[in-house]
């Protein structure tokens, strides 16, 4: 029944929560997001490698089995005192030999098969983690995706409720010149707007940071995303869900395999005590003066060892894999629990997500009828302006309340299917993006000699996966001393830091000027403009409103002070001096 469900689950989201409805003829969907995610994430390939690094550890396993030659060259050179010798009472000697030597473990005690079997698991383990980095990397994603449609519709929420209060505002100067209305309302008026005109601009900050997150996950400009996203399917029962997360979790996998592999590591230690047989062969040649002492000796040797008693290290050895055994079955019950915790709380959010939405639908119909009650009522005036502004603020955020209702559903979705596991490339039919790691190609170290060891890492760095770069570009084209061109990245701390020079004089004032455009929105960032010694600091608001084309509103003058130098330049500091 979990496979049907699985199958079924993991067909309704990539069908309706990734292929979204095209709201225009280049829009991106969240799977194009996703895709891109998976191609652009260093975690991601920091990961893989890891994988890599975990496969190639599994040939390690057979070096108590390998062939080893060795080659030992010898010589001596002796005086003896003999009543024989000729000059000085000494009789000098000189011997030399060489000597090859095979060698190899017949039997070694079963070390190879369980090192074998250690490092395939820890193999299995770097694959976990990489399933694990997998959903991390999605979930960001899906979230950031999200995030930057929200921020929209919260922009252009809040820049029609800025438009209209607008209107309100020259509307009650209007009526303030021909005597129907006082000051105070038209204050009132004028205080809304400066409200809304601070929420446009933190909604704007939200969105160009919702915005920077999505380019920095993905690599692609948040610029025609797909607006309608149908969420998931969700498990029919909580039960259902929870055993979903035990079999399928990348931590609950991973749990299980750190405990498998702390028992193997126990076992490959108890193999290295066990007795070995080694087969060897050797061949020497010793030369010394006179044909007499010449020899040429061919060998073969078969030796039988066996430990006769346990060291103090492997004792320690054996007590340390012993902790490390209880300490992994412990880390595994607390990532179960973990694990059906969070599952219980994201399908806890899922259906409260639902519940309010039901909720806030009812709210925003009323709020709208209301809205158009008083709004009739103040034509006739039996209502006054304040009433009408309050009454289109609380539509207002109700319609702030339904976008974020709908958030809340498909980020609930989202993350409950993290919390089952289901949230990876391969759940999710986009194994096909990075392909499987078994096609992850096996690096070639090129080596530049045998005696002594010696590694051509240039040629090794230029392998795929590490691109040389330009000196130029980590020099800034201001090269010393002679250089090929290319260089290879190892250090980033040891790049050049630019610091450019402050632009910002203290003794200046500077006003932040935010631009309201009409839909589509968009925003550039905030200018900064001088303003005189003697002025008042003023905050235009250009509304798309014919009949109101800005609005100054007097604030206190706010001095700016350096306050510390980064390497960006000055950090400047607001020294408010208690002003509002």
């Amino acid at each position: 029944m979990l496979d049907k469900f699985r199958l079924a689950a993991v067909l309704s989201f990539v069908s309706a929560g990734f292929l979204a409805i095209p709201g225009t003829a280049f829009a991106l969907s969240l799977e194009d997001s996703v895709r891109a995610s998976l191609t652009n994430s260093l975690s991601l390939s920091a990961s893989r490698n890891n994988w890599a690094a975990a496969r190639d550890n599994i040939d390690t396993a057979q070096s108590t089995r390998e062939w080893r030659a060795t080659g030992t060259l010898s010589g001596t050179h002796s005086k003896a005192d003999a009543a024989s010798a000729t000059r000085d009472g000494f009789l000098d000697s000189q011997t030399g030999s060489a000597t090859i030597k095979l060698s190899r473990n017949i039997y070694d005690g079963g070390q190879s098969d369980e090192n074998l079997i250690l490092r395939t698991m820890q193999r299995d383990i770097a694959e976990a983690r990489y399933l694990g980095a997998e959903q991390q990397v999605i979930l960001a994603t899906s979230e950031a995706y999200l995030d930057v449609i929200r921020a929209s519709r919260e922009v252009a929420l809040n820049d029609a409720n800025l438009a209209r209060l607008g209107e309100h505002v020259a509307a009650a100067q209007a009526r303030l010149e021909a005597g129907a209305v006082t000051k105070t309302q038209v204050a009132q008026a004028e205080a809304r707007l400066s409200r809304a005109q601070t929420t446009l601009i933190s909604s704007l900050a939200a969105l160009s940071s919702a915005e920077d997150a999505f380019l920095t996950l993905t690599g692609l400009a948040a610029e025609g995303l797909e607006t309608d996203i149908v969420p998931a399917s969700m498990p029919a029962t909580l039960l259902e869900a929870d055993d979903l997360a035990r079999n399928a979790h990348p931590d609950i996998q991973l749990a299980n395999l750190n405990l498998a592999a702390s028992g193997q590591e126990f076992r490959a230690l108890l193999a290295s005590l066990r007795p070995t047989v080694a087969f060897s062969l050797s061949a020497n040649e010793t030369m010394a003066e006179g044909t007499r002492s010449d020899k040429t000796e061919l060998s073969a040797n078969v030796t039988l060892s066996t430990p006769l008693m346990p060291t103090g290290s492997v004792r320690a050895k054996a007590r340390s894999l012993s902790s490390g055994l209880e300490a992994t079955k412990m880390e595994r019950a607390d990532t179960q629990r973990q694990v059906s915790l969070n599952v219980r709380n994201r399908y806890r959010e899922l259906e409260a997500a639902q519940a309010q939405m039901a909720a806030v639908e009812a709210e925003l119909a009323a709020s709208q009828l209301v809205a158009e009650g008083i709004t009739t009522e103040f034509q006739f005036g039996q209502k006054t302006t304040l009433d009408v502004l309050d009454a289109e603020q609380d539509v207002s955020d109700a319609e702030l309340r339904m976008i974020n209702a709908r958030h809340a559903i498909l980020q609930a979705g989202f993350r409950l299917q993290a919390a089952m596991g289901q949230l990876t490339a391969s759940a999710l039919g986009m194994a096909d993006q990075l392909g499987p790691l078994d096609n992850i190609p096996v690096r070639d170290v090129k080596y530049k000699s045998y005696l002594p060891l010696d590694v051509d890492w240039d040629a090794y760095n230029q392998q795929d996966g590490v691109a040389p770069v330009d000196d130029t570009q980590t020099t800034g084209g201001n090269s010393g001393g002679k250089s090929d061109g290319k260089a290879v990245i190892e250090d980033s701390s040891a790049a050049d830091i630019i610091s450019p020079e402050a632009e910002i004089k203290p003794e200046d004032d500077f006003v932040a000027v935010a631009k309201v455009l009409p839909d589509p929105v968009v925003v550039d960032q905030p200018k900064l403009v001088k303003a005189s010694a003697t002025s008042a600091t003023v905050l235009p608001v250009n509304a798309p409103v014919s009949d109101l084309e800005s609005l100054a509103i007097q604030l206190e003058k706010i001095d700016l002070v350096p306050a510390v130098e980064s390497a960006e330049g000055i950090v400047w500091q607001i020294q408010t001096n208690d002003n509002p």
